[in-house]
């Protein structure tokens, strides 16, 4: 008999892999590129090819008209990074920001085994704690989707820029980077992060729990630190304590979101309530508009 959490695995990975082939994996392809195209073969012409593609040394040898093809050159990373300290796993939601970290994992990562390409995964709190270098398989899946799911340890903060930093010094090709997190955190990452675009391609994924952005109507709403375990009650009848309160809020989104724009990295934001399949495919949609406009295409 399966225990409670693998079945909870085994059901996340089969969602994952179904929602991922029938509404994922082209799109998944189209937005991340190989790095080039190589030679495949030579093949006689067939009505409906494209007569650029024809090679005219072979067609004057055999008398026949052959054209080249080729083919994509992957061979594409993609690593997931994500937040695994107690602040960000704490949610009011009955499936908490780690389980919906661990979908986001399994839809890209089943459209990335699709497409041939090697997963892995980096967890972090106050330090880097796991790395499961990119590799192929399902197996690989399944071990990353499993990270993410354990319950974090305890710690006192969370550092965004020592996890970008041991990133930048990790010898790794041209990859696919997926930042998820709250980035929640009044360090300025900005520097390290702009590195890291500069060598790899990143996409940021913040997961917010929309009752942190919003106060009951009336009451005593107490916060309490995951981390450090610090508390604070505010008095939501107080007009002036809940002003101050929502005015602090939309600083600190304001920040996440200006240290992200700076670098020219795309951050999704997403609910905990909302479906992590419609974020990534208004994400697809936008970034294909956004190249057809460069490119006139």
């Amino acid at each position: 008999m399966l225990d409670h959490f693998e079945q909870r695995l085994q059901q996340l990975q089969l969602y994952c892999r179904h929602k991922s082939n029938h509404l994922l994996s082209g799109h998944y392809h189209s937005a991340f590129k190989g790095h080039g195209i190589e030679f495949d073969e030579v093949r006689p012409y067939n009505v409906g090819d494209d007569v650029r593609s024809i090679d005219w040394n072979v067609t004057a040898r055999t008398g026949e008209v052959h054209i080249k093809r080729f083919h994509e050159e992957r061979e594409l990373n993609l690593l997931f990074i994500v937040d695994h300290s107690p602040s960000f796993a704490w949610s009011s939601a009955e499936n908490n920001r780690l389980y919906s970290a661990a979908q986001f994992c399994g839809l890209l990562g089943s459209a990335a085994l699709a497409n041939n390409d090697r997963i892995g995964l980096l967890q972090f709190s106050d330090e880097v704690n796991d790395y499961l270098p990119p590799t192929r398989g399902r197996s690989q899946l399944m071990r990353c989707l499993s990270k993410i799911l354990l319950p974090p340890a305890q710690v006192k903060h969370t550092c965004i820029n020592q996890v970008l930093k041991h990133l930048g010094e990790l010898s790794l090709k041209r990859s696919i980077v997926v930042l998820i997190s709250d980035f929640f955190t009044e360090e300025t990452y900005q520097e390290n992060l702009a590195i890291l675009a500069r060598k790899h391609e990143v996409l940021a994924i913040a997961l917010d729990d929309e009752k942190e952005k919003s106060l009951p109507s009336r009451g005593l709403f107490q916060l309490t630190d995951s981390e450090n375990c610090q508390q604070q009650t505010i008095d939501c009848n107080n007009n002036h304590a809940r002003e101050q309160y929502l005015q602090n809020m939309h600083k600190r989104l304001k920040h996440r979101q200006a240290q992200f724009s700076h670098c020219g990295v795309d951050l999704l934001t997403h609910g905990l309530s909302d479906d992590p399949i419609e974020t990534l495919l208004a994400f697809f949609h936008t970034r294909r508009q956004r190249v057809e406009g460069e490119t006139g295409g």
